[in-house]
Order: C-alpha cells, then structure tokens, then sequence
C-alpha cells in the first residue's frame, strides 16, 4: 500500500520554480490528495508490523518519529494543493524535501533497530538498508535524484524480508546465548 501511494506521482522538489510547483499541484491536487491519504492510512499496518518485530526497547520510538515524518510528508503536499501563491509552494516544498530526507534517516534507524536481536545476515542486510536510506536522504538534500527508486525499493524488500522471517516457524529475535 505504501509503494503504491508513493508510485501515484513524483511529486516536485525545492529545486524547481515556484510557479512550476504551484502549477502541478493545481494540475494533479486530485490525485495528489488521494496519494497523500493513501499514505496515512498504509501506516497502520505498517506501525502493527513494525511493533510486532521484537521487544526491543528502542523499536518504538523509531516508528513514532517514522511516523511522524512521513505524516509530516502527507500534510505538506496536502497544504502546497490548498496554497495558491507560487512563493508559498515553493517554501512548503523546501520543507517536505527535509522532511522526505528525515523520512529516510527514520527508516534508515528502524532498519537498523528491527534487526538488532537477529542473526548477523539479517543485521547486515538492516545496516545496508539503512546505508541506502542514509545516503537517500543526503541525495535527496542536494537534490541528487540517482537514489530515489533504489532506497525506497530496498526499504520494500528488506519489510517483506522480515514478513517472511516473521512467518516461518522457529524464527524468533536472538538472545543474548544465541548470538
């Protein structure tokens, strides 16, 4: 759910006009709005899995600041559709860019927590994830594009990898014996 709101449009950056700005989100405010609440509600199941990985003392204030950011990147495309002046799409553009680079760093931190009682091949593939998500996130404050489809894309693959450990039988988090 949440690869399919985020597939909907590429939504504009601080890089471009404020005139381009305000002009796409009039030209795709519906579908903009639709990709945003998409987003919202992809949370909650997003929040119950990612609260189900492990008891791991620091798993739950990682997803509350992931979702706060990507909360923080629904509201502001939200608010760029509503604003009719190209300067003030402009700003609010500027600010859902940091906020898209934060998103990253916090996933790039649940990437890395989620994992931390598990094997050293999952703790690995957590610590690339996050690497991806690090990078995403300074890119995406330079305006770099070259790691949009990849961060997020590894981000997708290393969930559905702790979805399938998470339903094989035997699979529990590690303890301190088992390291």
């Amino acid at each position: 759910m949440l690869l399919g709101s985020a597939a909907m449009v590429s939504l504009p950056t601080g890089a471009e006009t404020g005139e381009k700005i305000a002009s796409f989100y009039k030209t795709n405010g519906s579908v903009i709005v639709a990709q945003q609440i998409l987003g919202m509600i992809a949370l909650a199941p997003f929040v119950a899995f990612a609260l189900s990985l492990s008891s791991n003392r620091w798993l739950k204030p990682v997803v509350a600041v992931f979702v706060g950011f990507e909360l923080m990147t629904n509201v502001v495309p939200l608010v760029i559709v509503a604003a009719s002046s190209a300067p003030t799409a402009h700003a609010l553009t500027v600010v859902e860019d940091l906020a898209d680079a934060a998103l990253f760093a916090s996933a790039a931190g649940f990437a890395v927590v989620a994992t931390a009682e598990d094997r050293l091949w999952l703790r690995a593939v957590g610590i690339a994830v996050a690497l991806a998500c690090v990078a995403r996130a300074i890119a995406g404050v330079l305006h770099i594009n070259a790691l949009d489809l990849v961060a997020p894309l590894a981000l997708i693959a290393f969930v559905l990898v702790l979805s399938v450990r998470k339903l094989l039988p035997g699979q529990r988090p590690m303890t301190a014996d088992t390291k």
